[in-house]
């Protein structure tokens, strides 16, 4: 306490960067009248503030109370005065650090990139109110601009370089501000004060329209205005055609919902089998008209992840057929950036799929998009000239007896942590499996889970996940090669690793029992796994009971021939004696009886066989034996086709 003034240091721990928080605090301070300084150390916001007792009292009320930012803890320490400088006053705290602090106003200062401790990056949010009211209000300068943003809204992650989140370390900042958009960086109360990623269209991205031109065989950018270009792009969907547009993280193939012919091509582009398609409806009472939602479903379709949300569709539905494929449920969503915001309203409900291979990461450059046009698939390519620097498929969501579920953690989630109960000894790094593949790195309590880089048997995946493994670990500082001996590496079980994830997630103690039912994967025993009861002693982990283990062809083809499976399954019936009589004869009758007594005789002489207790085996054996399914076309469809029988009797 000096001068009747009180003077304190305060830390808030947790999501500071890209969200707005410096400014906010700021303006708490100037309203409060309190002098001092406000600035960013990786996860943790440092605060010297000092002022009249009365003016302390009132920021430190407002700053528990602000609205932004995921602050963790507020740890507050009253420092004392030892000197004067010029307009500036030295302060002291409990272990004699000294902080010199301006008296002319409050300040915010450039971030800091510290090493060794937690750092919280910045998800992607959806386009805030303010900015959708700007979006639509023809007198304000953004009028209509696609990438509007302010402290609140925005891409963050997908365009972040490096750390601090300052704007030298954003693909944004490619783009020199103008001098308007400079005045507003600075302005007390604009909502753009301190927004690393703003812009406007004199200075910030642009849209750019690709088309091809079959008569001299090339690709040529068509000359329009915003306008012209958003004008063209909702005639060329309401011809029934195709548009890859780009997205803040990738590439959407889009098209009507309406129409069959553009949604075949997309299926032949992503060799995606019947895998039903997601939709993006123009708002929530779209989604409403077409299914049936509840408020649970409501609140995460509008929650800042804007995912997509797995719904019951209502009946009828007049959607085609290929949207859904077999599923009685749509893959709802709602706009999360102004560019869609600006096409819905006009095109009505769209299709919008990852535009990629099916098993491949999401592409995010004109250059993997442009083969699809030249191969005739793709009618046009609506761009932009602001890089992505991260790829983000879309999360996934349903609720399942009350029960949220993520499916997919990924845009607008991605990379925040998970916490669990337990601290880290060291910096660690986790691979995951091989099939939507995902990593995660590990410091204190904290796991950083990575988006999906899909089938790592792919060669575009390996070097998706790569590049994405020495950005996450430099973005976070996690260097677990650094810390982590080699000859201490553990390779886990595929399904023990599930168990473990469970019980690291929830905190459970003690001896612990898990089933886990998934799909095959190599056990301990050389057999495939697949469900499996499994009881935790002490640090060990043991099986102790599985579903009864049965001989399966294991070439490739089985894990999409269901009735592959199945005939291994009557086969080790009729070797335990059980009355299959009735099964073969059908089978011989329907089908070729070479082809059956080839597979007859390999199985009877353990040719390319293996036995498993998988789920997934048991439920393509059921699914085809109830003529529900007879083929996989993307992983698990005769266990959803299944499953949907279960629950909704079509």
């Amino acid at each position: 306490m000096g001068n009747g003034n009180l003077y304190c240091k305060i830390i808030a721990k947790g999501l500071v960067q890209g969200v707005g928080f410096r400014p906010t605090v700021a303006e708490a301070a100037e309203d409060a009248g309190v002098l001092g300084y406000v600035k960013s150390i990786g996860a943790e916001a440092e605060m010297i503030a000092f002022g009249t007792a009365e003016a302390m009292e009132r920021f430190l009320f407002d700053l528990k109370h602000i609205a932004v930012g995921r602050i963790k803890v507020y740890e507050i320490e009253e420092l004392e005065q030892i000197g004067v400088k010029e307009n500036q006053v030295v302060l002291c705290d409990k272990y004699n650090t000294q902080y010199t602090l301006p008296v002319d106003k409050f300040h915010i200062i450039e971030s800091e990139n510290v090493s060794n401790r937690n750092r919280f990056l910045p998800v992607d949010l959806p386009t805030c109110e303010i900015c959708q009211r700007q979006l639509t209000y023809p007198k304000n300068k953004r009028y209509r601009y696609p990438f509007i943003s302010c402290i609140k809204c925005g891409p963050r992650f997908t365009i972040q370089r490096g750390v601090p989140y300052d704007r030298a370390n954003i693909a944004q900042g490619d783009f020199e501000m103008c001098p308007e958009c400079k005045e507003e960086y600075t302005r007390k109360y604009s909502i753009r004060r301190y927004d690393q990623s703003i812009g406007c269209p004199n200075c910030g991205p642009k849209l750019k329209l690709l088309v091809f031109d079959k008569n001299d065989n090339s690709l040529h950018a068509r000359e329009r205005d915003t306008e012209g270009i958003l004008a063209e792009v909702v005639k060329t969907i309401k011809e029934g055609k195709v548009v890859a547009i780009k997205n803040t993280g990738g590439f959407y193939f889009v098209c009507s919902p309406y129409m069959s012919e553009p949604l075949k091509r997309i299926r032949e582009m992503k060799n995606s089998g019947q895998k039903p398609f997601a939709v993006m409806f123009p708002s929530k009472y779209e989604v409403c008209e077409l299914c049936n939602v509840t408020w649970n479903e409501q609140e995460i379709l509008l929650s800042d992840a804007r995912p997509i949300v797995l719904l019951d569709r209502r009946n009828p539905c007049d959607f085609v057929p290929e949207v859904c494929g077999s599923s009685h449920r749509i893959g709802a969503m709602v706009p999360s950036t102004p560019l869609q915001e600006l096409l819905l309203p006009e095109t009505g409900p769209l299709v919008m799929t990852s535009a990629n291979r099916s098993g491949e990461p999401i592409s995010i450059s004109e250059e993997e998009i442009i083969p699809f046009m030249e191969q005739g698939s793709l009618d046009m390519i609506l761009t932009h000239n602001r890089e992505i620097l991260t790829p983000l498929d879309d999360s996934i969501y349903q609720v399942s007896d009350s029960h949220t579920q993520i499916l997919r953690r990924a845009r607008g989630l991605v990379p925040q942590p998970i916490e669990i109960k337990k601290t880290l000894s060291c910096d660690l790094f986790a691979a995951g499996g091989n099939k939507e593949a995902v990593f995660a790195l590990g410091r204190d309590n904290l796991v950083y889970l990575s988006q999906h880089f899909g089938n790592l048997e792919n060669k575009k995946c390996v070097e998706s996940r790569n590049k994405a493994m020495t950005r996450m670990e430099e973005l976070l500082d996690i260097h677990p090669t650094d810390t982590y001996a080699q000859e201490t590496e553990r390779k886990i079980q595929h399904h023990h690793a599930h168990m473990a994830s469970v019980i690291a997630e929830h905190g459970l103690e003690g001896n612990v029992l898990g089933i886990i039912c998934d799909g095959a994967s190599q056990g301990d025993d050389k057999t495939l796994w697949g469900s499996e009861f499994f009881v935790t002693k002490g640090k060990g982990m043991f099986r102790v009971g599985h579903f009864s283990s049965v001989k399966v062809f294991a070439q490739d083809a089985s894990r999409k021939d269901a009735d592959m499976i199945l005939l291994s399954y009557m086969l080790s019936a009729r070797e335990k004696g059980f009355d299959t009589e009735e099964f073969f004869k059908e089978l011989y009758e329907n089908n070729d009886a070479q082809q059956i007594n080839m597979q007859v005789t390999a199985w009877e002489n353990n040719s390319n066989t293996v036995y498993s207790s998988s789920m997934e085996h048991l439920l393509d054996a059921t699914a085809a034996v109830l003529e529900i399914g007879h083929c996989n076309s993307y992983d698990g469809e005769c266990a959803f086709c299944l499953g949907q029988e279960a629950n909704y009797g079509i």
